[in-house]
């Protein structure tokens, strides 16, 4: 009995750590994008927004394996 809970527990950590990375991430390239202009040097920032958004397609193919309502979740708490 105990070890179901434990499972339980664990499946809802594992999706509440994707839905954190991906909001992270959708909210890191949004950052990004809006100051992309007035970079000091863009080669750089373009890298880096490169990243964040490479990071957040490894993170949404990794959400679409294990759970599609986890980026919808993600999605819906990084709206505007």
């Amino acid at each position: 009995m105990k070890n179901k809970f434990d499972t339980k527990y664990i499946d809802e950590r594992i999706e509440a750590k994707l839905i954190s990375k991906i909001a992270h991430h959708r909210l890191k390239v949004r950052e990004l994008m809006r100051g992309r202009h007035s970079a000091n040097y863009p080669e750089l920032h373009y890298s880096s927004i490169k990243g964040s958004i490479r990071n957040l397609r490894v993170w949404n193919k990794i959400a679409k394996l294990i759970d599609n309502n986890t980026i919808y979740m993600a999605t819906k708490l990084t709206k505007l």
